[in-house]
């Protein structure tokens, strides 16, 4: 199903080797394509090898970058392709997926994720923050899952979710927001214990806005 999130890192840490170690894990359990958007040092990344990535991800970790956005692919619709690796740009935004949408389900050639954000629906409402039409247009598609949206700054970072919940951690002045477990219950605390089912929220170092947020 995919491993995708953010990191926030504004004090410039180390990154714990046990979120190094997880990262690696999901990465090698999700092959099939990997990218990385990165600032401080910047880099962005999409590619199928996984042996370019994993080098280039090990050196950007130890870094200690100011922030870092993720997706690792394992494929379920749509061929194994460059064109299907997550963080496809809208605007000023990438954009990545860990989940399914119903509507596109038996696509042969393009991920599900991909069909949706090619609709030119979401892209208007994506670009113009028009989050309530973005939530119920996906929803509507069968959108199931967490998706990431980071601005190339990460001076905004959204998550919109239906039927599955983000993960939020910190730890040594460090956020993390996943897709799925990170660390279960080691060295990282949970910030957030609500399941946060079914909505749009805005992700900072320090906190989580809710934009949109509706009854599971």
């Amino acid at each position: 199903m995919c491993f995708t999130g953010v990191i926030f890192n504004p004090y410039r840490k180390q990154i714990p080797e046990l979120v190094v170690k997880r990262l690696h894990r999901e990465l090698i359990e999700n092959p099939h394509g990997f990218y990385v958007c990165a600032v401080n040092p910047e880099v962005y990344v999409r590619t199928l090898d996984i042996d370019e990535f994993r080098a280039l991800f090990s050196k950007l970790l130890s870094q200690r970058p100011l922030a870092v956005h993720f997706h690792f692919r394992y494929a379920s619709v749509g061929v194994i392709s460059v064109e299907n690796v997550h963080g496809w740009r809208i605007g000023d935004y990438h954009v990545t997926h860990n989940g399914s949408v119903w509507a596109y389900i038996n696509e042969r050639v393009f991920c599900e994720s991909l069909k949706l954000i090619m609709q030119k629906e979401f892209q208007e409402y994506l670009l113009n923050k028009r989050w309530e039409e973005l939530f119920e247009y996906v929803k509507d598609k069968g959108f199931y899952g967490v998706m990431f949206i980071a601005s190339r700054d990460f001076s905004e970072v959204y998550v919109v979710t239906n039927g599955k919940s983000v993960k939020y951690y910190q730890a040594k002045g460090i956020t993390y927001a996943t897709s799925g477990e990170l660390l279960v219950g080691r060295e990282l605390k949970s910030i957030r214990r609500e399941n946060y089912i079914n909505g749009v929220f805005q992700i900072t170092h320090s906190e989580v806005k809710v934009i949109v947020q509706r009854e599971v």
